[in-house]
Parts: structure tokens; C-alpha cells; sequence
């Protein structure tokens, strides 16, 4: 193996002097690396007059690997740029869910407060009120948002007189039968109470689980409160997993005391069809209840709002750039598998925690550091690095020469950090820009019956807008831009007026900054506003032809890929994989591995050197579970218990003896003394009593039943019938490394 690697290395270096081409490495030391799947070898043509051979005595940067550069307390910076990073991005985030989320929240917390004043007139019997909402696809935080609202008793529900309500919140575990149940629903309400040393008459209270002692309290505590009838919310979460039988009796005890009691049931049910309660309770209970149910928001139209309006709306300029790969995967996995707003925000966080841990360069992210930081002699490999990066720019055409990288200074690798920060974050805005002229081109000729544009070649309008995403990021828009154009040289005086009146409304409503950057742009639209006179239509072709031909050459101008930028690694995840071990990891073999090596998952990694292979432990020294999951392996298909348990004890043994050798030497050098103290240990362990050596031996055995219901419990044995004192391996070819 050695002598092929050494082979390639010296065709690579003849091939690169007589070909004109530089190594960025060395050849001698680095090809050895087989951690390694590439090497680059950038171009440089040989200039006339250049000798071959001191071309390729030149000085090359260094290379380091990606933990070998960072800076001292890179991690920690790293992590404060992750949090800055992230927390603007969540709180964007929350504020379009709150906002999707509010027409239905401001639906259901009218229901709530009018269940007791618009009542149906000539029902047989009172009914109780119960609202369900299905489908939660916008996480926990909708039902969040409508407790808070009727706990806070200042919504903006328009009804006669104002409704105060109390509310609890009821999980499954706080059911498990009727008495539980009434006594946690009462005792809820109860403690709520704001009053102070009310006065209880201790010979005529009744039972803690009765409803008229819910009833008596909250006569007594209406009164309080001065409201008119306060309503009492019991909100349920996850109610498909209540007993169907308790909440039958519930809902029957809690009827009897409707409209004195006026309790409001609000059920959250995961499921997205209401036929749960027909299906599962009887009619007799449907009878006494009036239910009414509402949908959360969900489907792609959440995604799609959500990735918009954070990451390609003009409003907002996020610190990290999502690339097409990640867009690609959220959508995916939105669609198939977890169709919920909480899996989004985990996806997304896990992309930023992603970025920032792999790239010692992302402390870069939002501000340079100090040149004094930089120019200490722990941050020389990080710098270093950089300075190497910022020579190896080939976008410009007054690239310097790559010898010369040793002797650009902090400062001006920092401005270029700068200026290339400041470049992607542009580019990022024109995108954004022309996403949104587009958008709003789009929506006007959907709404006037034409077609528009045919993103992606794909039917389903349900993730179209992530396709035109994706073909932006990917730069593969330019079709249907010049179609864009022909549709608006056939448009009509209407459909041309109301298109240009629209992006004439969007360019001078931008932020401050985009406005500034887009003076030619507005004085564009100023111009074909004056052009097309409301209420007096004149000619449109020729206005049409002008106005297609500029925002064409506006929109190719604007949508230009962001991996173009220098350095846009540091802002823009590009085609970066989604990290989907993090979400969906190898069960099997991370249970093998923890115990086979359990000591590397607690071992202080910040101590070890990133490439030091551990140390293979003794036997002696790993749990229980690990020992008899050794001794497993070392076993054929079947097992006999008896065995494995000699076997595991012999190992137990030497265990105790090594701890008591520890704790006789305490740390001591070797010595006659120590020596002697060794052997009296061991004639110790030979001299144990009857009542010791049986301590001893029921210690082993409830260790060696506790680590063998552990593998039975992570799936490892299997029973069988055939023999009482065998089991059956259910793992084999398990790779042991040591």
C-alpha cells in the first residue's frame, strides 16, 4: 500500500513540474494521509521565462485539518454565533406562526367565551359545551396561544358583555380513573382561587371529588370576581390517549351541573378527522355534549410561508442562507414523514448548529474578529488558513500570486472578510428582490385567468413555490424569465396597469437599505406609472415591449448564484447535505458501540487529540452490561446461562481484587511494604468467611441478573423453550475493533 501511495506521489510531482502546475500540498507527507478522499492541485499556467524546476520549489500554503486551525476558544465563539444566529431566526419564525395562527386562535377563543350566552333555544336538556381542534399541525404553540388568550381576558372577540374564564390544563397521565379525575379537576379550578382566608365551615364540606363542590366554590367565587357567569376551561392535551371509559364519566358528572356549572371542555387531537369522538364513544355521551371543531392551518402552504417570509422575503435578512440541498431535504421530509411546524424549527436549528460546528470559519459570520486576537500565536494556524483562503480567490482578475500569501497582512485579510460579507448579503437581497417582483407578476396574472409560469415542469401546485426555491438557489430561473417577458408583451391595458402598479407599491414600501440600492429601479416604475394614466387607457404594445425588455434584463441581473461570492461558504450552506444522522441514526450500532466502548461516550473529548485512537480498557474495568455483553459475544448461538454466569463472576473477581490493590496503594511508590500489603489483599480474598463469600456471591448474582435484563431489554436474547437453561444470541458479526 505504502509503496503505490509513494508511486502516485512522485508521478504527481514530475507531472506538476513539467506540466506548469502547482501542488497546494505536500506531496511527500499528505498522500500518506489516507484519512484524506481529495487533494486539490489549483491551476496555474506557466509564464514564459518561468524555470520548471524552481516552480516547484515554490512556497506553498499550509494545510490543516478542520480542528487543527481553530482558534483556542473557537468552540465558545463559534456557539455565541450560533445562538445570535439562530435566536433571530426563531424569533422571525414565531412571529409568521403566530400570525398564520391567529385567525383560528381568535375563532376558537370566541367559541369559548360565547359557549354560555348564544345558546340554541328549546333544547330538550342543557348541553355541554366541547370544542375540538384537529390536525395541530402548527405545533404545541397553538394550543399555547389560545389558553393565553382566554387566561389573559383581553381578546379582541367582539361579545356583548366581557367573559372571564379560568383555565387548567389536563394530560393523560392526570386521569388514570373517575375519582383521580374529578379530584384534579376540581382541586385545578380551586387552587386558581385569588381570595384570601376564605371561610369554610369544616362539618359540612363534602367530598374533595364531588361536583357540587366544584359548584359551591364557584358560586361563591363568581360573586368575587364581580363577572356575570365566568366561564371554567378544562383543556385536554392529547386527548386520543384519555381512558374513552373515565372521560365518559366525566363528561356525564360534569352535564348534571350545566348551565349553573359552566364548564368548557377544549380537546387537542392529533388526528385530522373529527369521526374520533363517533368512533369511540357512544351515542348516549355525544347526546349530552355540543361540540363544535375547528382545523388548525396545515399542509405545504405552512412550509411554504415559513421558508418565504425567513428566508426570501425583503423584510427580513437572515444571518444564514439556506442552500437548495437543505430546502430540498426540509420539503421532503415535511411532505412524507412530519407534516408539523415543531419539526420544522428542529430541522432548521439543526442546520444552523450544523454550519457553525463544521467550519472553524464560521465565527466569521457576523463581524471580524479583533486583528489583536488574531495576531496571537494560538490563532497563527487559524490565520494562517485564512490568509491561505484569501489568496486562493480565483474570482478576481487581480489575483495575487499564490506565493505571496505569506505576506498579506491581519488587516487586509479582515477587509476582505468584510467586503465579501457585504457581497453575499447584497446578492442575498437581490434574490429576495427578484423573488418578490416575480411573486407579485405571478399573482397578478393567475388572478386575471392566465397561466403564468410553469416552475419546475411541475403539475402540483401544492410545492410550487419551493420548486421556484429551488431553481432560484439553483440558478435555473433564466427560461422563465425570458417567458416571464413574453406574457407581459401580450398583456392588456388592466393587466399591464395593475402589474406595474403593484411592483410600483412594492419598490418604494422596501426596507430603508434595499430602497437606497434600488433608485434606478424606482425611478423605472415612477416612469411607467406616468406612462399608463388610470381611468384613460391608451396604447399598450409599445409600452408593454419596453417595460418586458427591462424587467427581464432587471430580474437576470438580480437572480445570480450566491456561491459566485467569495468565501460564501462562511454564509450560505450551498449544496451541504442535510446532516439526517442527527434525526435518524443508527440505532443498532450505537447501542453496540456504547457497549462495547462505553468509556469514549464519557471520556472529556476537549482532552483527547482529535486523531489519538483510545486506549482498549481492561475487561475489568467496564460496567456490568458491557462485561456480560462481551462474554455474549464470545458465546456461540446458544448460550448457557450457568456458564455465562461463571464467566462473568470470574471477571467480577478480578475486578474486586484490582479496586482493593487501588485502594491499598493509595498512589504510593512501589515498595517492600506495599508489596506485602499486595499479598495480604490476596490471602484476604482466599480467607473470606462463609457470610462474606455469601454477600459476595449474591452481590455477583443480582449484578449478573441486573446486566442480563438490560440485554433482554435492548433486544440481545431470545427465549427458548427447547432448554430452561439456554437462551438464543439474536446479534452476530459484531465487528469488536478491539
Amino acid at each position: 500500500m505504502r509503496k503505490s501511495w509513494n508511486t502516485l506521489s512522485a508521478f504527481l510531482t514530475s507531472y506538476s513540474i513539467c506540466s506548469g502546475f502547482n501542488l497546494m500540498l505536500d506531496v511527500a507527507s499528505n498522500l500518506d494521509d489516507i484519512s484524506k478522499t481529495t487533494f486539490c492541485i489549483p491551476y496555474r499556467p506557466q509564464v514564459e521565462g518561468d524555470d520548471p524546476i524552481e516552480e516547484s520549489k515554490r512556497i506553498i500554503p499550509p494545510t490543516f485539518s478542520s480542528q487543527n486551525y481553530d482558534l483556542e476558544n473557537g468552540r465558545e465563539l463559534r456557539f455565541e454565533a450560533y445562538r445570535v444566529a439562530w435566536r433571530r431566526c426563531l424569533d422571525r419564525m414565531q412571529e409568521i406562526i403566530r400570525d398564520l395562527q391567529r385567525p383560528t386562535v381568535k375563532a376558537v377563543v370566541q367559541e369559548a367565551l360565547s359557549s354560555y350566552t348564544n345558546i340554541l333555544p328549546g333544547l330538550p336538556h342543557p348541553e355541554l359545551p366541547v370544542i375540538s381542534l384537529l390536525n395541530p399541525g402548527l405545533g404545541t404553540s397553538f394550543m399555547d396561544n389560545i389558553t393565553t388568550e382566554l387566561e389573559a381576558n383581553n381578546s379582541e372577540v367582539d361579545l356583548p358583555t366581557s367573559v372571564r374564564s379560568l383555565v387548567i390544563h389536563l394530560y393523560p397521565s392526570d386521569l388514570p380513573n373517575l375519582s383521580t379525575g374529578m379530584r384534579v379537576i376540581i382541586s385545578g379550578f380551586i387552587e386558581k382561587d385569588e381570595r384570601e382566608d376564605v371561610k369554610r365551615k369544616p362539618g359540612t364540606s363534602v367530598a374533595s371529588y364531588n361536583i357540587l363542590y366544584l359548584a359551591a366554590w364557584y358560586k361563591s367565587w363568581a360573586k368575587f370576581v364581580d363577572d356575570p357567569q365566568p366561564n371554567l376551561v378544562v383543556a385536554l392535551h392529547d386527548f386520543e390517549q384519555f381512558d374513552p371509559l373515565v372521560m365518559q364519566d366525566v363528561f356525564h358528572i360534569c352535564s348534571t351541573q350545566v348551565p349553573q356549572l359552566p364548564l368548557v371542555f377544549l380537546l387537542s387531537m392529533t388526528s385530522p378527522s373529527s369521526n374520533y369522538l363517533n368512533a369511540t364513544y357512544s351515542r348516549s355521551t355525544q347526546s349530552l355534549l355540543r361540540l363544535r371543531t375547528f382545523s388548525a392551518p396545515s399542509g405545504i402552504h405552512i412550509l411554504q410561508e415559513i421558508v418565504i417570509k425567513t428566508f426570501f422575503d425583503i423584510d427580513f435578512e437572515p444571518d444564514i442562507m439556506i442552500g437548495p440541498a437543505i430546502l430540498e431535504y426540509l420539503q421532503d421530509y415535511f411532505t412524507r414523514y412530519n407534516s408539523s411546524i415543531d419539526a420544522v424549527l428542529a430541522l432548521l436549528q439543526l442546520v444552523h448548529l450544523n454550519h457553525f460546528t463544521a467550519d472553524p470559519f464560521s465565527v466569521l459570520v457576523h463581524q471580524s474578529l479583533d486583528a489583536g486576537v488574531l495576531s496571537q500565536m494560538q490563532s497563527k494556524p487559524f490565520l494562517e488558513m485564512l490568509k491561505a483562503r484569501v489568496a486562493l480567490l480565483s474570482d478576481k482578475d487581480d489575483a495575487m500570486d499564490i506565493d505571496d500569501w505569506s505576506s498579506l497582512t491581519t488587516a487586509s485579510v479582515l477587509t476582505t472578510i468584510d467586503e465579501a460579507r457585504s457581497k453575499l448579503y447584497l446578492r442575498a437581497r437581490n434574490i429576495r428582490k427578484a423573488f418578490g417582483v416575480m411573486f407579485r407578476i405571478q399573482t397578478v396574472l393567475e388572478s386575471n385567468g392566465h397561466k403564468g409560469i410553469e416552475w419546475s415542469l411541475s403539475t402540483d401546485n401544492s410545492g410550487r413555490v419551493c420548486n421556484v426555491l429551488l431553481d432560484i438557489l439553483r440558478g435555473q430561473l433564466y427560461r422563465d424569465v425570458k417567458r416571464l417577458g413574453l406574457i407581459i408583451k401580450k398583456l392588456n391595458y388592466d393587466e399591464l396597469r395593475a402589474i406595474v402598479d403593484s411592483l410600483h407599491r412594492y419598490v418604494f414600501t422596501m426596507p430603508v437599505q434595499a430602497r437606497s440600492e434600488e433608485q434606478e429601479a424606482r425611478g423605472y416604475m415612477a416612469h411607467y406609472v406616468s406612462q399608463l394614466p388610470d381611468g384613460r387607457p391608451v396604447s399598450t404594445p409599445e409600452i408593454a415591449a419596453h417595460f418586458s425588455d427591462w424587467i427581464t434584463k432587471y430580474l437576470s441581473d438580480k437572480l445570480l448564484p450566491l456561491d459566485d461570492v467569495d468565501l460564501w461558504d462562511i454564509w450560505y450552506t450551498g449544496m451541504t447535505p442535510f446532516p439526517s444522522e442527527l434525526i435518524n441514526p443508527s440505532t443498532r450500532a450505537s447501542i453496540i458501540s456504547g457497549l462495547l466502548r462505553p468509556h469514549e461516550f464519557t471520556e472529556d473529548l476537549e482532552k483527547t487529540a482529535v486523531r489519538e485512537r483510545p486506549v482498549p480498557r481492561p475487561l475489568w474495568e467496564l460496567p456490568d452490561t458491557s462485561i456480560l455483553f462481551k462474554r455474549y459475544l464470545d458465546s456461540g448461538k446458544m448460550i448457557n446461562v450457568y456458564d455465562w454466569y461463571e464467566s462473568f463472576k470470574s471477571v467480577l473477581d478480578t475486578q474486586r481484587t484490582q479496586l482493593l490493590e487501588a485502594a491499598a496503594s493509595n498512589g504510593t511508590p512501589s515498595s517492600p511494604r506495599k508489596r506485602g500489603r499486595k499479598a495480604k489483599i490476596k490471602q484476604t480474598l482466599h480467607e473470606m468467611t462463609e457470610e462474606e463469600e455469601e454477600k459476595w456471591r449474591i452481590e455477583a448474582q443480582a449484578r449478573f441478573i441486573r446486566a442480563l435484563h438490560e440485554l433482554d431489554h435492548l433486544g440481545f436474547i431470545k427465549h427458548t423453550g427447547r432448554k430452561a437453561d439456554h437462551i438464543l444470541r439474536t446479534v452476530f458479526d459484531v465487528d469488536d475493533e478491539e
